[in-house]
């Protein structure tokens, strides 16, 4: 009301309680956006029968009796709306979705619905989700847009996804699938809450995958400050659910699955994957991780953004003990040797010989990392980095002796390429968590 009125005076007005039967989300929308008025509810959040009006003259009889009859014609064609929405269920309102437009290059509704079902069974399908959930999600998605042929929603385009899941349970579908219907637009602004329970994220993941693979595939991407599609917004709600909601499934395998669907999908999976990177390291950031400890993580070109936010707050917090930081170093001096030999001779083929190891250091490096290979193992399989990162401390005397004591480019080739090959052995147990080289020496 700010800068509406000159001398506000504000009024305690009424309505009819029979209207309180018409859902309060309807109700507050007729008040606020029709006649900005203020709704009242108690101390429940139950909305009461009365609201403020804002006048910019004295308040007095004529006043409050005519914002009631405004008020009651308002109510009148919400009660109208919804006892019309009320003879039809929602899910025989999904066939009239095959007429309704989404985009020109992408098809009507329905046909966004059959694509945000091909994402939802690949993420269902990765996370290995019984049988009766993901029955719940291809429901909750099929009526995901159904109140867009209600005429409550056709007044107030606000209120899509709210009536939805009124509706769905006043037809007496599954209360998870009514939460996903409101839910799956979720967050629709900066800061809103995230979806809830599974139903609800599979689904809102399903609706912004499809938004952000169809924008790039008609050509609608994010071109430096304009985001007309908000899907900077919408990638930042995909990493935040993966997150917080702890969702290991790697976003590559479900991109790739569905590019059929979209025109040229194949071409677009790489730069759709390096716009959510972007959105991933400023969260990461964000989150108190410095930037050469997300590009070891991210460098690997793994897509399970809660895999690598585990490794990268693993290494953040470990950094802080020197030994670690010491055996980093060792780590990325081992990387480096490999690397330079590899990039100077192509194809050719490293092979280990334990027999031609002719050092205590080397046979004890070998030792220590083969006796412990099913444990290094067992941790990362387990994401268990903080036990992982303990085990190889414990090696960091010997690493360091190795390299007190041996010449890996040895003159001998046999035994240049043996202790190479060695090198390369230790670090094929991790180089798929991280990528040393990018790792700050300061």
């Amino acid at each position: 009301m700010t800068f509406l009125v000159e001398n506000p005076c504000v009024a305690l007005c009424g309505f009819d309680e029979s209207f309180l039967d018409i859902p309060d989300v309807a109700l507050i929308a007729e008040m606020k956006e029709h006649q900005k008025y203020f709704p009242i509810v108690d101390r429940n959040s139950k909305l009461l029968n009365n609201f403020l009006v804002v006048s910019n003259n004295p308040v007095n009889d004529n006043v409050i009796e005519g914002n009631k009859r405004v008020v009651t014609a308002r109510f009148d064609d919400a009660s109208f709306f919804f006892t019309e929405d009320r003879r039809q269920k929602l899910i025989d309102r999904v066939e009239g979705l095959k007429n309704v437009l989404f985009h020109k290059e992408l098809g009507s509704i329905y046909d966004k619905l059959q694509r945000m079902e091909d994402v939802a069974k690949q993420v269902t399908n990765q996370l290995r989700i019984e049988k009766t959930v993901s029955e719940k999600i291809n429901r909750a998605i099929l009526l995901s847009k159904a109140d867009l042929e209600t005429a409550m929603v056709y007044e107030f385009s606000s209120l899509q996804g709210q009536m939805g899941k009124i509706y769905a349970l006043l037809d007496g579908e599954d209360p998870d699938v009514a939460e996903a219907i409101e839910e799956h637009y979720k967050p629709r602004f900066q800061g809103d809450e995230l979806p809830s329970g599974m139903v609800s994220m599979v689904t809102s993941l399903a609706e912004k995958i499809d938004n952000i693979f169809g924008s790039f595939s008609v050509g609608n991407i994010p071109k430096g400050s304009q985001d007309p599609y908000a899907l900077r917004r919408q990638a930042n709600a995909i990493v935040e659910m993966l997150l917080q909601k702890e969702i290991n499934i790697s976003l590559e395998k479900v991109l790739r699955a569905v590019a059929q669907n979209y025109k040229d999908g194949e071409t677009l999976v790489d730069k759709i994957l390096d716009f959510i990177s972007a959105r991933v390291k400023t969260i990461f950031s964000e989150r108190g991780m410095n930037y050469d400890e997300i590009d070891a993580c991210l460098s690997i070109k793994n897509t399970d953004y809660l895999e690598l936010y585990r490794r990268a707050v693993s290494i953040h917090d470990f950094r802080k003990d020197d030994n670690f930081t010491q055996l980093l170093l060792s780590f990325k001096r081992m990387n480096n040797i490999v690397s330079a030999f590899k990039k100077e001779n192509k194809g050719y083929a490293l092979a280990f010989n334990e027999t031609l190891m002719q050092k205590e250091s080397e046979k004890s490096l070998y030792d220590f990392f083969s006796s412990r290979s099913d444990s290094i193992k067992r941790y990362i399989e387990g994401s268990e980095y903080i036990e992982l990162f303990k085990l190889i401390i414990e090696g960091k005397t010997i690493i360091d002796e190795f390299f007190d004591d041996v010449l890996v480019m040895d003159d001998d080739t046999k035994i240049r390429d043996n202790r190479l090959a060695l090198l390369e052995r230790i670090l094929e147990n991790f180089t798929s968590l991280l990528d040393f080289s990018k790792i700050s020496d300061k």
